[in-house]
């Protein structure tokens, strides 16, 4: 299980890294598109983080 946690906490780490990269690319070009995309993969990113700590959380109790 705590591999699993691992790869969960890597895989929303490089989600959210990559949101901001798609948000900054989106300002400099002044597409929307990317914003919107990075937005919503930021969002995802945060939520599997939070549901990756609850796991953990869970599996220590």
């Amino acid at each position: 299980m705590d591999d699993a946690i691992r790869g969960v906490r890597a895989f929303s780490a490089v989600s959210i890294a990559g949101a901001m990269c798609a948000c900054v690319a989106g300002i400099l070009t002044g597409d929307v598109v990317p914003i919107l995309l990075g937005v919503i993969a930021a969002v995802s990113g945060v939520v599997l983080a939070v549901f990756a700590f609850l796991a953990h959380q869970k599996t220590r109790s």
